[in-house]
């Protein structure tokens, strides 16, 4: 299997990473027309070490109608490869990745707007973005994950969804909290 299903690595905050992010929603917003596009997951806090991969959040009003085969095929035609298992329990949530030479450079998150999926990916970088105590223990505990599972991606991403649990516990009380 490659590095790039394996491995996890995570690197200091790059401020490239909002450039990156505005190509990738230039590529994404003739092909999701009306869509909201927006930069998530820790590449999206300035100053968070994160895996070096973009994380796009993509809310329209229904996911299937988002993802015809023909939509499908632009965004294979642009690298994007769908994830049909990633969150397959979850109709109101698709996954698509891009990997080039070998490095995830892309996480896309289709969701419809709305949906407990979409609305916690804001809530999280709203949250870490607003309290940087939080993002500085969120970090924290990425880094030693990182360590622990550095040859084990999907043992890494079971054990860092409990921290995103937690923190968005915090996170819906702040939310709860502001005029």
């Amino acid at each position: 299997m490659s590095k790039a299903h394996t491995e996890v690595h995570l690197v200091p905050a790059d401020p490239a990473w909002s450039s990156r992010f505005a190509r990738t929603k230039e590529q994404l917003t003739p092909v999701f027309l009306g869509a909201e596009i927006e930069h998530v997951g820790s590449t999206s806090v300035p100053g968070l070490a994160s895996k070096d991969t973009i994380d796009v959040a993509v809310g329209v009003r229904n996911v299937d109608d988002a993802l015809t085969p023909a939509i499908l095929d632009r965004l294979a035609g642009l690298g994007f490869d769908h994830v049909a298992s990633s969150f397959a329990d979850d109709p109101d949530h698709a996954f698509l990745q891009r990997i080039v030479n070998d490095h995830r450079t892309d996480h896309v998150h289709v969701m419809r707007v709305g949906s407990e999926a979409h609305t916690s990916h804001l809530l999280f970088r709203d949250y870490l973005q607003s309290h940087p105590d939080a993002c500085a223990d969120y970090e924290r505990e990425k880094r030693r994950l990182a360590e622990a599972f550095e040859h084990d991606r999907d043992g890494y991403v079971v054990a860092k969804q409990q921290v995103v649990e937690a923190i968005l516990v915090a996170a819906n009380d702040w939310r709860a909290r502001r005029p």
